[in-house]
C-alpha cells in the first residue's frame, strides 16, 4: 500500500456545471449531505459552489456561474495523501481535468488503514528487536556519520561495552580497528574478513546499506570467532559433499581452493540467483548446457562451476575459442591428428581437444562462430560418442560433458540457415541465460569489493574506493559488462594517485563530465525544489547523462519511472 492520494481518492468526484439551476444543485447537495460541491466546465475544473451560496440566492431557473468560488484545495494525484491541510480536496490532473476527491469517508478509511498498518508494524519492530538482540553473532548499525544506533547483546559482550552506552557513540570509540567508517565511505562491502577484536581473531562482514543511490547506514556482523569455528564448517560442508573432494585435515596450513565454485560467481542479485540456481541444478547432470549472454558476463566462469560441482570434477576442463581459432586449423585442434597426417605433423601424432576431454567437460565457447562443416562433425561425436583423429582410420571412444556458449542469437542462426538445426537441439538440453551487467546493477558493489580486494593484494597495498565513484558506475551501460568493470577498476586503481580512488580520478571522463556526475550524483539540489524550467533543464540533462536509460534516469533524479514520463510528456522532451 502507497499513500499517494491516487490510491486513496474517490476516482467519481460529484460535481456540476456552470449552466445547471440553482435548484438542480440544491437538491445534489441536500441528497449528498454535502456543504459544497466541485463545478466543472467542459471536463476543466472550475471551482466549488457552497451550500450556503444556493441557499441564499434565488431558486429560479438561473445557472450558478455567478455564484462559483475560487478554492485551493486542489492537489495532484501524485501528491502524498498526509501532505493535505484540509477536506474536502480536489484531485486535478496535469490537463485541469477533475479526476476525484478526498472527502472525509476517504480520510478516515486512510487513517484506518494507517492505525492498522502501524500496530502491525510496531508488531514486527518487536519481533525483530528480539531477533537483533538475542541472535548470536554480534551485530552493529551505524548511521551515515559512523554512529552506532542499533547493537546487540552478543556485539555487547565481545567488546565489553553496555549496549546502552555503545548506542549514539562513534563507532570508531567503541569498536577497535573497526572499518565501519571505511564501508560507509566507499560503499562497497567487505565480506568475510579476518578481524582482531579485543585479542580475538574474528571473521566479519561490514556491509553498506544503500537506499535512493546514497549509502545510508553499514552493518557490521560478527560470523566466526577463531579458526577453530571455520574449521568445524569446512568439516561439515565436506560430510555434505564427502566423496567428490578430498577432505582437508586440521593439521595441514588451509589454502584457498583455487578452482571456479559457485560461491566464487559474484552477484546476489534475483535475475544472477535465478541464473546460479538453474547452474547448480545442471552441475549435478551430464547433459549438454548451452550458456548464453553478452561478451564479458563470465559465460566460462559458470561452465568451470559447473564442471567443478559436478560428478566429473575429477576429469579435466578443457575449453576451447571456436572463434579464436583459423578454420583450417580447427579441426585438428578439436580432433588431433595422426603420425605424419600432414607436413609438420608432430611424430606419433598429438590428441585433440575432445579425446583431453575424456571423462572431464569440453567447453565450447563462442559455437556460433563454429563453421557449417565442422559442426556436422561435432554432430557425429556427439550422437557416436566416439572419435577420428585426422589422417587416421582408428575410432576411439569417448566421455565427456559438452558445455557450449555464444553471444550471438543463436535461434536466428538456425532460421538463417547458419547454424545446424539438429546440432542446435543436441546443445539446447539445459540452457541458462547470463544477464547483462546493466541489468544486474546492485551487483557491482560486490564485484568491487573482490576485485580491489585482490588489487591490494596483489600490489601490496590499501587503497578504498569513494561511494561517489561506484554511484557513477550504476549509470553507466558496460556494454563489455563484467570484463569491462574489472579492466576499468585496474586502471582507475593504477592511475590514481591517492589512497582512496574518487570521482576525478576516473579515466577519460573530462572536466564537464565530471562536474555534471559530481551534481547527479550529490543531488545537490531535490527536483522537488526546483522551478519548472530548472526541473525541465535537470531531467534533459539527466537524460543525455544516461543516454536516454529512464530506468536510471528516475533512480538519479529519486522518482518513479511513471512520475518522469509524466514530466517528459509535460515539457514535450520526447
Amino acid at each position: 500500500m502507497t499513500n499517494k492520494i491516487i490510491d486513496w481518492m474517490h476516482p467519481n468526484p460529484l460535481f456540476v456545471h456552470p449552466e445547471d439551476p440553482l435548484k438542480r444543485v440544491l437538491h445534489i447537495l441536500l441528497e449528498n449531505n454535502r456543504t459544497e460541491i466541485a463545478v466543472v466546465e467542459e471536463q476543466k475544473w472550475k471551482g466549488i459552489i457552497k451550500l450556503q451560496d444556493v441557499i441564499q440566492k434565488d431558486s429560479s431557473g438561473k445557472g450558478i456561474s455567478l455564484f462559483v468560488r475560487n478554492c485551493d484545495r486542489v492537489a495532484s494525484a501524485d501528491l502524498l495523501i498526509d501532505k493535505l491541510q484540509d477536506i474536502p480536496t480536489y484531485i486535478v490532473n496535469d490537463e485541469g481535468e477533475l479526476i476525484g476527491e478526498i472527502t472525509a469517508k476517504e480520510w478516515f478509511h486512510y487513517h484506518t488503514e494507517i492505525t492498522k498498518q502501524l500496530k502491525q508494524k510496531d508488531e514486527m519492530l518487536s519481533l525483530y528487536e528480539m531477533v537483533f538482540d538475542t541472535a548470536y553473532e554480534g551485530l552493529t548499525v551505524v548511521d551515515d556519520k559512523g554512529i552506532i544506533r542499533l547493537f546487540n547483546e552478543a556485539y555487547s559482550r565481545y567488546v565489553n561495552v553496555p549496549t546502552e552506552e555503545a548506542i549514539g557513540k562513534d563507532a570508531a570509540l567503541i569498536i577497535e580497528n573497526t572499518r565501519l567508517p571505511v564501508v560507509l565511505k566507499t560503499g562497497v562491502p567487505e565480506r568475510s574478513q579476518a578481524h582482531r577484536l579485543q585479542g580475538q581473531n574474528l571473521v566479519v562482514h561490514r556491509i553498506p546499506i544503500w537506499k535512493d543511490n546514497k549509502v545510508i547506514a553499514a552493518a557490521g556482523i560478527l560470523v566466526y570467532e577463531g579458526v577453530s569455528e571455520i574449521y568445524q564448517v569446512i568439516d561439515q560442508m565436506e560430510e555434505l559433499d564427502k566423496g567428490k573432494h578430498s577432505k582437508l585435515k586440521k593439521d595441514q596450513p588451509y589454502k584457498k581452493n583455487l578452482l571456479t565454485r559457485f560461491e566464487d560467481l559474484l552477484g546476489d542479485s534475483p535475475c544472477f540467483t535465478k541464473t546460479k540456481k538453474i547452474a547448480r541444478k545442471a552441475s549435478q547432470s551430464k547433459a549438454p548446457v548451452l550458456i548464453t549472454g553478452e561478451s564479458g558476463v563470465g559465460k566460462e566462469q559458470v561452465a568451470k562451476a559447473i564442471h567443478n560441482e559436478s560428478p566429473l570434477t575429477n576429469g579435466r576442463f578443457i575449453s576451447v575459442n571456436c572463434a579464436a581459432i583459423p578454420e583450417a586449423l580447427l579441426e585438428s585442434e578439436l580432433f588431433g591428428y595422426s603420425s605424419g597426417a600432414f607436413t609438420g605433423a608432430e611424430k606419433g601424432g598429438k590428441p585433440g581437444k575432445i579425446e583431453l576431454a575424456h571423462r572431464g567437460t569440453l567447453f565450447l565457447d563462442e559455437i556460433g562462430d563454429m563453421p557449417l562443416t565442422m559442426q556436422a562433425k561435432i554432430l557425429r561425436v556427439i550422437q557416436e560418442k566416439s572419435v577420428e583423429r585426422v589422417g587416421s582410420n582408428h575410432q576411439s571412444n569417448i566421455d565427456f560433458r559438452l558445455i557450449t556458449a555464444t553471444n550471438k542469437g543463436i535461434k536466428q542462426m538456425v532460421l538463417d540457415g547458419t547454424f545446424r538445426e539438429d546440432l542446435y537441439y543436441r546443445l539446447y538440453v539445459i540452457p541458462i541465460h547470463i544477464p547483462p551487467l546493466r541489468e544486474r546493477a546492485e551487483d557491482i558493489p560486490i564485484i568491487v569489493s573482490h576485485k580491489i580486494a585482490e588489487l591490494n593484494n596483489e600490489y601490496g597495498d590499501e587503497k578504498t574506493i569513494d561511494q561517489l565513484v561506484v554511484q557513477w558506475m550504476y549509470t553507466q551501460p558496460w556494454k563489455g559488462n563484467i570484463r569491462e568493470l574489472i579492466n576499468f577498476l585496474e586502471r582507475l586503481y593504477v592511475l590514481a594517485e591517492n589512497q582512496h580512488m574518487i570521482l576525478e580520478n576516473i579515466p577519460d571522463l573530462d572536466d564537464r563530465q565530471r562536474l555534471t556526475s559530481y551534481n547527479f550524483l550529490t543531488n545537490k539540489k531535490a527536483s522537488e525544489s526546483l522551478s519548472g524550467e530548472e526541473e525541465k533543464e535537470r531531467i534533459k540533462e539527466t537524460l543525455e547523462h544516461v543516454n536516454g536509460n529512464k530506468t536510471k534516469a528516475a533512480k538519479l533524479l529519486g522518482i518513479s519511472r511513471a512520475t518522469l514520463y509524466n514530466k517528459i510528456s509535460r515539457y514535450t522532451l520526447e
